[in-house]
């Protein structure tokens, strides 16, 4: 089966109201900017700190950390409820739980300082 055929399946499985070709440059722009994000981690020596925790405290910190990276990349050309929809769509997470990411995040930049 094609790849194309595979995303038809899956638009028709979730009623998603697009093209496969649409959904397929949605994922593209999603890996790149996995990528962009894997690279910030790399640069800022944030892996190393990840590294040490337990796996699932790793991965609430790393979606955490991809929100706010994710917000500060974008809030100079989009609007917050943008933000906030794109990440929900991106990560699979409620706006809400997005919102407490971010309230804990600066939480806790508050505390470092």
């Amino acid at each position: 089966m094609s790849i194309l055929k595979h995303v038809q399946s899956y638009i028709d499985k979730h009623e998603i109201k697009t093209s496969p070709s649409a959904l397929i440059a949605q994922f593209e722009i999603i890996i790149e900017l996995h990528r962009e994000f894997e690279t910030y981690l790399r640069e800022h020596n944030i892996n190393q700190e990840l590294e040490i925790m337990q796996r699932s405290k790793r991965m609430l910190e790393k979606r955490r950390l991809f929100i706010e990276w994710y917000q500060l990349k974008h809030q100079n050309n989009k609007m917050v409820k943008e933000i906030l929809i794109d990440l929900s769509e991106m990560i699979f997470i409620s706006t809400r739980t997005i919102q407490n990411d971010l309230i804990k995040g600066d939480a806790n930049n508050i505390h470092k300082t």
